[in-house]
């Protein structure tokens, strides 16, 4: 194992906090204004990962701020993966989960070098503390942070095609630093045949369960974890449908997934589940269909109320309202474009809400677009802002805050 210690402050454009002036919040009814933020997408780039930064204004609206080297290399290719780069702090939860606070550290993965970078978020950009590489890290194409321990679920193969799909965990100390456990690393419940297809690693909100989505063993597995952090051997969980891809918890820690149902033309689907005390998933909705094609990303507003999806093959959004127990309801089948001219083939894939839940970005694979969207209290999207070609093709993960 190697660990690469690194304090180059890599400031580009300043990320400033807005000062809202005296009186804003009370003279009139509406929205809480929301504070500038910003976006982050890995590059992916095979010869030097980076993480682009982009300013979001107190409008939704997007600036490109630089880029920020990770001090490895990403594979270049699409992973079909979700959570490649997350937001978190050492107690508390991580992104996909809406935050509390303001997040402290940048986590990603670098799937061509076999390791986890980990960024300091400071008001004027990133910085560097940290390359974890080697040891038992093996083409990590997600990660998840929460309660001060972290877990890299490794592909082993390009589209995680493979039998040998694995979790593996670090604790993670004040200062951003990066400490393997021995003996964490875990299988899949869904190491085949057929392959795994593995695409998610995520932390509930309470950290005391972890899951893994498998696609093509239409599988989840999760894991009870340990206060040491230590994870359970790996509980196999069907799933309604077939496919599932990306997932969320809500606040009342209900897991949220999409199932693409195979690629089949009109079949996207989520389906929601309720977490037992054993880390077994009791389906509360099963697969409601929004008949677009092949369903991958899902995010949930802060409130709960709101899921969102992005359709692949369909190159759009579909919404969904979401009960307090977990019950998917359709609220529209094409929420938002993800493509800025109709076409036979381009992907939409990951999705991003800001930390207030007020605005709403998505990217698209082909041409690395990049699109904005404010959501309205009724859970209907408008979009504000599109940036062409805003991500090079090969980019996977996006987070906000």
């Amino acid at each position: 194992m190697r660990r690469t210690p690194v304090l180059a402050a890599l400031a580009a454009t300043s990320l400033l906090a807005a000062v809202l002036p005296a009186g804003t919040a009370a003279a009139e009814p509406g929205p809480t204004p929301t504070r500038p933020g910003a976006v982050y997408a890995p590059t992916n780039d095979p010869t030097g990962n980076e993480i682009r930064v982009f300013e979001r204004g107190a409008d939704g609206r997007l600036t490109p701020a630089g880029d920020f080297a990770t001090g490895g290399t990403g594979s270049g290719n699409f992973e079909q993966s979700a959570n490649s780069v997350v937001l978190g702090n050492r107690g508390g939860e991580s992104s996909p989960i809406s935050f509390t606070q303001s997040p402290r550290f940048l986590f990603t993965t670098n799937t061509g070098s076999n390791s986890v970078s980990v960024f300091r978020v400071e008001p004027d950009g990133l910085e560097l503390v940290e390359v974890e590489e080697g040891g038992e890290l093996d083409r990590p194409i997600s990660v998840t942070v929460s309660n001060g321990i972290v877990y890299a679920l490794n592909s082993d193969q390009s589209q995680c095609a493979t039998l040998r799909a694995s979790i593996t965990g670090f604790t993670l100390d004040e200062d951003g630093q990066l400490t393997p456990l021995p003996g964490s690393t875990r299988p899949l419940a869904g190491n085949g045949p057929p392959v795994s297809g593995c695409t998610q690693v995520s932390f509930n909100k309470t950290g005391d369960v972890l899951a893994v989505t498998e696609k093509n063993a239409d599988v989840i597995t999760t894991y009870r974890v340990g206060q040491d952090g230590y994870a359970s051997q790996p509980i196999r969980n069907e799933t309604p449908g077939i496919g599932p891809f990306g997932f969320t918890f809500t606040q009342t820690d209900r897991l949220l997934t999409t199932e693409n149902n195979g690629q089949l033309e009109g079949q996207g689907a989520a389906s929601s589940f309720r977490i037992e005390k054993d880390a077994t998933l009791t389906p509360v909705t099963g697969n409601v269909r929004n008949t677009q094609t092949d369903t991958c990303w899902i995010v949930v507003t802060d409130n709960g109320r709101y899921a969102y999806v992005t359709n692949a093959m369909s190159n759009n959004i579909s919404s969904y309202r979401v009960r307090p127990d977990g019950t998917l309801t359709l609220l529209e089948a094409n929420a938002g474009r993800v493509d800025e001219l109709p076409r036979p083939v381009a992907i939409a894939e990951d999705l991003a809400l800001s930390g207030d839940s007020q605005f709403l970005y998505a990217r698209n694979a082909r041409d690395g677009d990049l699109f904005a969207f404010a959501v309205q209290a009724d859970g209907t999207l408008e979009e504000i802002q599109s940036l062409p070609m805003a991500l090079p093709p090969g980019a996977i993960g996006l987070a906000a805050k």
